[in-house]
């Protein structure tokens, strides 16, 4: 399981925080030591004044002399006075016998004994004595250090101070997401009203609005699938309960061509209720489908072929002749499993109500930035007023003469919304018949 926001917050926020602080920390050092460098320049320039001034009225003892060392940090410290005739006259016990620098004048750098000075050289106001001071370059850094260390040392008590203060801070700041995720977890399944944002914070503002969208399409689907189901179990009792009568009355017959009549009905019943329970399973299907994978491009040309080949033996036995039109192949993007199906209904439907001898006929052709898909057939056709009516679940045409699900149509309309195509009904050639147009993008 990944960690808690509460916990992610705080370690991002805590490590920010020990980042910013070390970095902080670095820098102070960087410029502490640049400061002090010129601080203790400063007093190198100024320790070699105060000791050449001492000098002014010369030396009484001629030969050298070595001050011993008293404190501590003299070690690091070190002086020399030196006569015009480059005698050394004066040091202090940490400074060799040797100059300090080869210069006469100003600041410089040197390497004693392994280690790094920092130097000032400079002649008295008569120019009789050369004064030269050093001083280590360790001294300067551990002074640096000090005052960076300083700056750290309070982050031992600081950061988990600050720590339980974030914890507490993120979980006051996360107190209204728990109070919708309260909510939510207290109400029943069957309860799909929005909630209410109330004084929620605008970052969990968004949340909750996608939150009633989606209780919204659950409400949506839900009452879809009630009507569905319920629309379902109407149709279905209509031919289970003509194939039971069938059966009942093949049961109570002893003639047999009454009973063979009654079963031949039978199995017409369990057909039409067998096609009608697969009308119903494609629409389970396609009804919480919103958009298809994209990606996908179908020769709709090919598919009409499949398809006339596929009903042309029922057409056949109808009575009915069906053809193709010659055209060229023609890409969209789709899904050709349920082109197939759309293209599939639209067939059945205008050979069941074509007349013996008619003839229905499929058309492809590309336009500009698509397609079109057209079937046209010699059957009575639909009524203007009923076109829209159509593709209503379970609506059939009253006097038709021919019985159905009343779910081909609602099927097409479906298939063509997913490929975001439009389905159109029209008059066939001179008034006659039923065109069904599907237009591609």
């Amino acid at each position: 399981m990944s960690p808690s926001l509460r916990r992610r917050l705080l370690f991002l926020l805590s490590g920010t925080v020990l980042a910013a602080w070390l970095a902080t920390a670095l820098f102070t050092y960087f410029d502490a030591r640049e400061e002090i460098g010129e601080m203790l320049d400063a007093h190198l320039a100024q320790s070699a004044g105060l000791i050449a001034a001492q000098f002014e009225h010369g030396l009484e003892d001629d030969h050298e002399t070595a001050l011993p060392r008293q404190y501590r940090h003299e070690r690091k410290i070190a002086f020399q006075v030196w006569d015009k005739k480059g005698r050394l006259r004066l040091r202090s016990e940490s400074a060799p016998e040797t100059r300090l620098q080869s210069r006469s004048e100003g600041y410089g750098d040197a390497v004693l004994g392994g280690k790094r000075w920092r130097t000032f050289s400079r002649w008295d106001e008569s120019r009789h004595y050369l004064v030269q001071v050093a001083e280590r370059y360790k001294l300067r850094e551990e002074l640096a250090e000090s005052v960076a260390g300083h700056l750290i040392h309070p982050l031992y008590f600081a950061l988990p101070a600050l720590a339980l203060l974030i914890w507490l801070a993120v979980g006051a700041g996360l107190a209204p997401l728990a109070a919708v995720a309260r909510e939510v977890g207290r109400r029943d399944p069957a309860n799909l009203a929005h909630i209410e944002a109330g004084n929620a914070p605008r970052e969990i503002a968004p949340l909750i609005a996608a939150l009633n969208v989606l209780f919204d399409r659950l409400r949506d689907s839900l009452e879809q699938e009630r009507r569905f189901t319920a629309d379902a179990a109407h149709e279905l009792r209509t031919p289970l309960a003509a194939v039971k009568t069938q059966a009942q009355v093949a049961l109570g017959e002893t003639n047999e061509a009454a009973r063979g009549h009654a079963l031949a009905n039978v199995v017409v019943g369990a057909d039409r209720a067998a096609r009608l329970v697969e009308q119903l399973l494609v629409l389970a299907r396609l009804d919480p489908q919103v958009a298809l994978p994209p990606g996908q491009t179908v020769d709709l040309q090919a598919i009409a072929q499949q398809g006339v080949a596929e009903i042309a033996p029922a057409a056949a036995d109808r009575g009915v002749e069906i053809g193709l039109a010659a055209g060229e192949a023609a890409q969209v993007a789709g899904d050709a499993v349920l082109l197939a199906v759309l293209l599939r209904n639209l067939l059945d439907n205008a050979v069941r109500y074509t007349p013996a001898g008619g003839e229905v006929e499929v058309t492809v052709r590309r336009t500009d930035g698509g397609a079109t898909l057209a079937v046209v057939d010699r059957g009575p056709g639909i009524p203007e007023a009923e076109r829209g009516r159509v593709f209503d679940r379970f609506h059939r045409l009253l006097g038709s003469g021919e019985e159905g699900s009343g779910l081909g149509l609602s099927i097409v309309r479906r298939i063509a919304d997913l490929h975001r195509a439009r389905v159109s009904l029209g008059a066939g050639p001179g008034g006659r018949g039923l065109r069904a147009e599907v237009r591609f993008p």
